[in-house]
């Protein structure tokens, strides 16, 4: 019984994994955008006082 359970977890997490992916993919690219840009709003705040 205690197998099946295990068999079970695991697939649970590969599927987990599975969806997470994209996710992680689209967060990869996002975050040194976002990074970048907010480093530009930082130079234009600092720079107009």
């Amino acid at each position: 019984m205690m197998e099946a359970m295990c068999i079970v977890f695991v697939f649970a997490g590969l599927v987990c994994l599975g969806l997470l992916s994209p996710l992680l993919y689209a967060a990869a690219t996002v975050l040194p955008l976002a990074a970048g840009l907010l480093r530009r709003l930082i130079r234009l705040i600092g720079g107009s006082r």
